[in-house]
């Protein structure tokens, strides 16, 4: 018994000390939060005995947050100048509070009366509604309001029980499509007038964006730079390019700088809205003041050059024509990059104008002649591209010897000869025929029967150390009669045949 009661004398001793305890605590932190409420009250107190003449209703200004009350916030502004402003204005949607001592503010002046009141946004209450509004257009001090509904022309805005007006045109920087959109947010406006004794309130919420936006445009333009690279959002498209919001200004992505491949209109690979990464081109001043930003999009991208082709020197490949020019035609090989078809390359007949013949849009088939990677050029014939593509249906492959028969083309015609394109030896490859082994060597017959574009047969006889090729249709047909005349003669000599031209002569006399 006596240790069952001394267990219970132990308990209620120590039931009583923790009770104790807790009302320490309570009455410790009490006189805690008194102590806070005097300290702030003195900081409010001091505040208003601060001469404000350095601040004007209207003025931006930036300060540390000193301390945070129930209700108020108190704002270091350094100087020995501190600002009060509503605790509330720091609230979220939620009611959180996203603020915390020693953060960095800034806030506009909102009265002088009583301390440096500060304020995000005027607010106004009750009977001196009207008068405090006059007094937010007058300095130029943002007003609070909630979109409440819309109308003909505008929205209906609701400040503190105040009914205003705001035209559609004046709810952002952009055209507003779906105003309804806007109904139940909060924001903050510029009074731009009062009329009719306060019945006729109208707001501008764009002003203080297109303020905000200056701003930082003036921000970002000290910093850029040509050859600078940063990320912005797409805010207009138009027939000749992009718009593209860089920090708030504008530069323009001209539609040839969008992409290598090439588009008929920026929609067809932009959208509004899309953050997209650009290079500045160019700065140069504008109309106004303003500064004329060219961008491009496509510098950041790696080119068809930087990848390289699929195709070579010699290959056969299918291409669009692209445009036409007096000189030629541009043929696209690959997405975004075209290759010219000089107009002596369109066919071996004389073209006078590449129209004549081809349109834009059209699917040609060219022969690779040259890739220049250092001027970035491609020559293309379409006129070598259905010889080659025939004679290699015909021969897969043919060697550069001496005895050879092939098929050329008249490329070009002299007094002492032809000069004739061998494309199924090589792109470029070409011999000379001499014009006393032409087959036909009559006097004005060779311009006639031979001319430009014509394909003819001719034999390799020569190759020289030097590379050139001497060419010759005589030794072909020589070689050509000799073997049919030793046909006939082992035709004649043939058990029962007639005999030889001679023993028939013979026989003739007789």
């Amino acid at each position: 018994m006596k240790i069952i009661g001394y267990s219970v004398e132990f308990q209620y001793s120590y039931d009583i000390l923790e009770i104790v305890n807790q009302i320490s605590r309570s009455l410790a932190m009490a006189e805690k939060e008194k102590e806070e409420e005097v300290s702030f009250a003195e900081l409010l107190g001091s505040s208003s005995q601060i001469p404000s003449s350095e601040f004007t209703p209207g003025d931006t200004v930036s300060g540390v947050v000193a301390k945070i009350g129930r209700d108020s916030v108190f704002v270091d502004l350094g100087g020995k100048s501190e600002g009060i402003a509503d605790l509330d204005e720091f609230r979220d949607k939620d009611g959180k509070l996203n603020l915390r001592e020693g953060d960095k503010v800034e806030l506009r002046v909102a009265s002088l009366r009583d301390g440096i009141r500060l304020s995000k946004a005027f607010k106004v209450h009750g009977a001196e509604a009207i008068g405090m509004l006059r007094e937010a257009q007058r300095n130029q001090i943002p007003v609070e309001g909630r979109v409440v509904s819309v109308n003909k022309g505008g929205l209906e805005i609701d400040i503190s029980g105040t009914r205003a007006f705001c035209p559609v045109s004046q709810i952002d920087l952009q055209f507003c499509e779906k105003p309804e959109e806007h109904i139940g947010a909060r924001y903050p406006f510029r009074v731009m007038e009062i009329k009719e004794k306060g019945k006729n309130i109208v707001l501008s919420r764009r002003a203080l964006l297109q303020e905000e936006q200056d701003k930082k445009a003036k921000e970002t333009l000290s910093s850029l730079k040509e050859g600078l690279e940063l990320e912005g959002t797409i805010t207009r498209l138009m027939d000749f390019g992009a718009f593209v919001d860089i920090g708030g200004i504008d530069g323009m992505v001209h539609i040839s700088e969008i992409s290598h491949v090439r588009i008929h209109q920026p929609s067809e690979v932009l959208k509004v809205g899309q953050l997209v990464k650009v290079r500045i081109l160019k700065i140069e001043p504008g109309k106004g003041g303003r500064q004329k930003i060219a961008l491009s999009i496509k510098a950041l991208e790696q080119g068809p050059w930087e990848k390289g082709f699929r195709f070579k020197e010699g290959d056969v490949i299918s291409g669009t024509v692209s445009r036409l020019a007096d000189f030629g035609a541009f043929v696209e090989v690959a997405p975004g990059v075209d290759g010219l078809v000089h107009l002596s390359e369109i066919s071996y007949e004389s073209v006078p104008h590449p129209s004549r013949l081809l349109k834009e849009g059209d699917r040609v088939d060219v022969l690779v002649l040259k890739i220049d990677e250092e001027k970035r050029r491609i020559s293309l014939s379409i006129r070598d591209a259905a010889i080659k593509q025939r004679m290699a249906e015909q021969q897969a492959a043919v060697r550069l010897e001496v005895g050879q028969i092939l098929s050329g083309i008249v490329e070009d015609q002299k007094p002492y000869g032809l000069f004739v394109r061998l494309p199924q030896v090589g792109t470029g490859v070409r011999g000379l025929l001499p014009m006393e082994e032409l087959i036909h060597t009559g006097k004005g017959e060779v311009k006639r029967r031979l001319p430009k574009g014509k394909e003819i047969q001719v034999e390799i006889v020569s190759i020289d150390e030097k590379g050139r090729i001497g060419l010759s249709q005589k030794v072909t047909k020589e070689r050509e009669d000799r073997e049919d005349y030793k046909k006939f003669l082992e035709k004649a000599d043939a058990p029962g045949k007639l005999g030889t031209l001679g023993d028939l002569l013979k026989n003739l006399k007789r």
